[in-house]
């Protein structure tokens, strides 16, 4: 194994869509700052790098990618070649692969980046006093010691995991066909060159997030399966963000507000401001994980009849020639936990979508963790690049000594989290008030994203203009549409009113009142 010696200012594991966010708005803000980049995969992209071929952006792609540089491109060759308004017009895995690379190799030549791709970084493993780290080639044929001078970020926490990496969890009897969605898709493709046709073919889609939402849609679409031929498994329906709507990274949390924490109500009143849609109007949807769907979609996915609510898979068999699959029982008709499927002469092909997606599980609290360390996860709920965007303009802020932290010590005094007199670094105030958005969880915990962004306003610098303006440039945030409304001095002003009903500690609503104080002259920003 051959050894090399590098240096840098910020070691970062993971080249995803929350990695590269990150490092275009550091450098942004630190020109001169070093940063090693290392990744398992041959190319920059995260998931994206091993997603399926009819994969698209969710949401529109002015709001995804990094701050530096149009995702969507020239806006009148989007219109003439793409035949697409650049508002509306969602970015394909070949787009956002090309994107990123050309990003990466900019910053390559600039000298900014070093990326080492196929290489693996071991967490957890000792780093010494001068905070030297260590990581290899995956041939093993080459081991890296980086000296870095400021901080680790990992960067892969958030990792979306995709059904290609991750078999179903429950049993499957030989001689069923399951595929991923790249095997559907790569199967599709072959079959237009040889010719052929998926005629005799019944087509079990498994799962209930958005890569089931986009396989059914392709089924239908583009491999014109008749929608009497697709059965859909839904473990649990989910509301749904309309992608004609005026939904954003706050709509969800400002509804909850808006109904003193009712969950139920607050999906309800979205579904009347056309926020919210529902794949079947008898049917009350029990999460919101925020897909985000089209007219169009939605339309398509109504054609399914055949739809099973018998709650999750957990096995799948024949008896004979019939296909069993079993549930445990939890969903909308789970009455019987079975559901057969008797032989005919069509071949029954499943296609798994049940892996967890951006939501993979990880409980992140802490994210500026030490000095030398910090861990990159969303801090308002999705578009998701905003986020890393936001973390970085703080890291840069506490790098450049314009935090504000003597308004920092104030927060932590108010929540109880610092002693009178202490003095609190500049790591210590992003520790404490700077938390990663939850998805699940109480009503206080699904309103942080407010709190948080008022957080950000307060303590990015002493003027709360500043974050306010740079929120404003950033291309990724919903503030640099025109004619948006912040609203955040509202919003800590009601959850100061209706603290308590809504679950808020003394602490907190203390730690409310302080960050309107300051925020006040954003009043009607």
């Amino acid at each position: 194994m051959s050894s090399t010696d590098l240096t840098c200012d910020y070691l970062v594991v993971g080249a995803g869509a929350s990695s590269l966010p990150f490092i275009d708005t550091l450098l942004t803000e630190l020109p001169s700052a070093k940063i090693v980049l290392v990744d398992r995969y041959a190319a920059p992209g995260g998931h994206w790098v091993n997603d399926y071929g009819y994969v698209r952006l969710h949401q529109p792609s002015i709001l995804y990618g990094i701050a530096s540089k149009q995702l969507e491109g020239n806006w009148l060759k989007c219109m003439m070649k793409k035949r697409s308004l650049p508002w509306t017009y969602r970015s394909t895995k070949k787009e956002i692969l090309q994107y990123f690379q050309e990003f990466v190799d900019e910053k390559v030549a600039s000298g900014q980046l070093d990326f080492f791709p196929k290489c693996d970084y071991k967490f957890g493993q000792k780093v010494g006093s001068n905070n030297v780290h260590t990581f290899t080639s995956i041939d093993g044929e080459n081991k890296y010691t980086v000296q870095v001078n400021e901080k680790l970020v990992n960067g892969v926490l958030g990792e979306c995991k995709i059904p290609s990496q991750c078999p179903p969890q429950f049993p499957i009897a030989n001689g069923i066909n399951m595929l991923t969605p790249n095997q559907l898709y790569d199967e599709h493709q072959a079959r237009i060159v040889a010719g052929g046709s998926a005629t005799g073919t019944k087509y079990v889609v498994l799962g209930c997030g958005k890569t089931a939402m986009d396989s059914v849609v392709y089924l239908l679409r583009e491999m014109k399966i008749p929608s009497d031929k697709i059965s859909w498994v839904i473990p649990t329906d989910v509301w749904m963000l309309a992608r004609e709507g005026t939904g954003g990274p706050w709509t969800y949390a400002r509804a909850l507000l808006a109904t003193d924490g009712d969950r139920e109500k607050a999906c309800m009143n979205l579904e009347k401001k056309g926020s919210f849609v529902r794949l079947d109007e008898d049917v009350v949807p029990a999460r919101f994980k925020f897909p985000v769907i089209g007219k169009d979609e939605l339309k398509l996915m109504k054609t399914i009849k055949n739809i099973v609510r018998k709650g999750r898979v957990t096995s799948i068999d024949l008896e004979g020639d019939t296909v069993r699959l079993c549930f445990d029982g939890k969903g909308r008709d789970g009455q019987d936990p079975v559901w057969s499927i008797p032989p005919s002469g069509d071949e029954i092909i499943f296609v798994h979508c049940t892996s967890p997606g951006p939501f993979n599980g990880m409980e992140i609290e802490e994210l500026f963790i030490s000095k030398k360390e910090m861990r990159l996860f969303m801090l308002y709920a999705p578009p998701v690049s905003i986020s890393p965007s936001v973390q970085a303009r703080l890291e840069a802020a506490r790098k450049k000594g314009s935090l504000d932290l003597e308004f920092g010590a104030e927060l932590l005094r108010a929540g109880s989290m610092l002693v009178n007199g202490d003095i609190p670094s500049d790591n210590d105030v992003l520790l404490h008030l700077v938390h990663a958005f939850q998805l699940d969880g109480e009503v206080p915990d699904l309103l942080r994203s407010l709190s948080t962004l008022a957080i950000f306003l307060a303590i990015v610098d002493k003027d709360p203009m500043v974050g306010y303006e740079w929120m404003k440039s950033n291309r990724l945030s919903f503030f640099s549409i025109p004619g948006f409304k912040s609203g955040i001095v509202d919003d800590l002003n009601k959850m100061i009113g209706d603290g308590e009903k809504l679950g808020f500690t003394d602490n907190e609503i203390r730690m409310f009142k302080l960050l309107s104080g300051k925020l006040e002259v954003l009043k009607d920003k």
